[in-house]
């Protein structure tokens, strides 16, 4: 057994190739997923609203599990929960290859969000080991590219396995590639010992999970089963009850669960708040944009998945830059520029009326996908930052629970205002496309209230200070 010393910083990029592989895999998977539902409903005999469930479940599954996984590596070896992620997602797509039923897929689905919720909790904090000072910001602005990368390729790969190999080649994919991983983690991660004896409440856990189960299922499932439906109201009255038994048990708990203290650090609250803003106005374009393109351009899927791509590729160029950015230049300034980009391309899109040139869609989805890569390496970098070193993995993930969470409610908010002016404007006796139109520059208006709001804390957070000197090195305690 050997410490090491301060690397060469070649391999602290060996390092963040492993924590790439993960994320790309688990981007990848998302867009490779969507395109598979609709062969998966056919074979599997399941309608659209049943199939749903198979992106819900992986989605929820991630959620609520990031805080516990993020816990537990402030307790354990960041290096293997990181590897058991690998090892659960593998498990499941495996698993999820041999489904002849929807349940099966389901739970399939349930483990493979299971892996990626220890992926996604220990990449960010692995990163922020491995890299101190300027270089941090390079790779977490590479991280980005590689989501961009997976999002990318996602829908691509996964019609070109789909239509040769079926739909179940998209989860055998993933296994070679989980292999992979786990085969260079083991030799490349170092062992991250915890600076100090952590405890888990599992009490204060369990009330967590069931609030954000409860809280999400309830967005996830709004429009579907209308809101003011028995279930839904129920749902979000059970989340209520677990939130409360939650913050019961984080102010009366010797070793609470989260530590609501972490909030009082203002990087940590501020830039929470900004990465949840942030991707609920993200998510408003993300998911009507394609029904627009669908319904009142009448595109193909091909031109479609053409439009789709100006986003991603802006996010793969622009996140690098600004993590570079960040090494230079003060974080909040560069993430309040990146909101500017998100507005002004929200109000293109206000503006786009029904008949738009490709060149217009084609600069507006740029923007956008600039505003995205902007803001969030940045962002990410200022929250992990300023973690204290034993929380570490919790304030990642802490981060990662934020964009989710940011996600589904921006799809469901945005969704709602939608259905209810689209409503509106049917109900006054316009005709389907200008019904439409006029709900789609609400949802963009509101788009742009919360890149506002987003902007607002961005720039008011304060200058990070000077940390205290680390000592030199860049692991907790390391030994290979």
């Amino acid at each position: 057994m050997m410490k090491l010393k301060t690397p060469h910083i070649a391999y602290k990029w060996l390092i963040f190739s492993v924590t790439a592989i993960g994320v790309f895999m688990s981007t990848l998977d998302g867009g490779i997923i969507n395109v598979a539902l609709p062969v998966m409903a056919k074979d599997l005999n399941a309608s659209l609203e049943r199939i749903q469930w198979v992106v819900s479940i992986y989605l929820l599954t991630t959620t609520c599990f990031l805080p516990v996984f993020g816990k537990l590596s402030d307790m354990y070896s960041r290096k293997y929960l990181y590897l058991t992620g690998f090892l659960l997602f593998g498990i499941g797509s495996f698993a999820a290859t041999f489904s002849q039923n929807l349940s099966w897929m389901i739970f399939s689905r349930a483990l493979q969000g299971l892996g990626a919720s220890a992926m996604i909790s220990n990449c960010q904090a692995i990163i922020a080991k491995a890299f101190k000072g300027k270089d941090r910001g390079r790779a977490l602005g590479g991280i980005g590219a590689m989501v961009a990368a997976g999002f990318l390729a996602g829908p691509a790969v996964g019609g070109f396995l789909i239509q040769h190999w079926g739909w179940q080649s998209v989860f055998w994919i993933n296994v070679p590639i989980s292999m992979l991983g786990i085969w260079r983690g083991i030799q490349i991660i170092p062992h991250f010992k915890p600076v100090t004896q952590v405890k888990l409440d599992w009490k204060g856990a369990v009330c967590f999970i069931l609030f954000c189960f409860s809280f999400l299922y309830a967005l996830d499932e709004g429009e579907n089963q209308h809101w003011t439906s028995f279930l839904i109201l129920g749902s979000f009255t059970a989340a209520f009850i677990f939130f409360a038994g939650f913050y019961w048990r984080e102010r009366t708990s010797k070793t609470p669960f989260i530590g609501l203290s972490l909030f009082k650090i203002q990087a940590i609250s501020y830039g929470c708040i900004v990465s949840l803003l942030g991707f609920i106005a993200l998510s408003c374009n993300s998911i009507l944009f394609p029904f627009y393109m669908a319904n009142i351009l009448h595109l193909s899927p091909v031109h479609m998945s053409l439009l789709l791509m100006p986003f991603p590729v802006a996010l793969a160029i622009s996140s690098p830059f600004s993590g570079w950015l960040s090494e230079k230049h003060s974080a909040r300034l560069i993430t309040t520029v990146g909101f500017g980009f998100i507005i002004i391309g929200a109000a293109m899109f206000v503006g786009i009326g029904k008949t738009p040139s490709y060149t217009y869609i084609v600069i507006a989805q740029m923007i956008m996908g600039c505003g995205s890569g902007t803001f969030q390496a940045p962002n990410n970098n200022t929250i992990v930052s300023a973690a204290p070193a034993n929380r570490l993995g919790m304030v990642v993930s802490l981060s990662a629970l934020a964009r989710n969470m940011g996600a589904v409610m921006g799809i469901a908010l945005s969704v709602l205002i939608f259905s209810a002016a689209r409503r509106h404007y049917v109900n006054l006796g316009a005709d389907y496309a200008t019904a439409f139109m006029n709900a789609y520059q609400y949802s963009m208006i509101f788009c742009i209230v919360v890149s506002l709001a987003a902007a607002y804390f961005s720039a008011a957070r304060e200058k990070r200070k000077k940390r205290q000197a680390q000592p030199r090195g860049f692991y907790e305690t390391t030994t290979a």
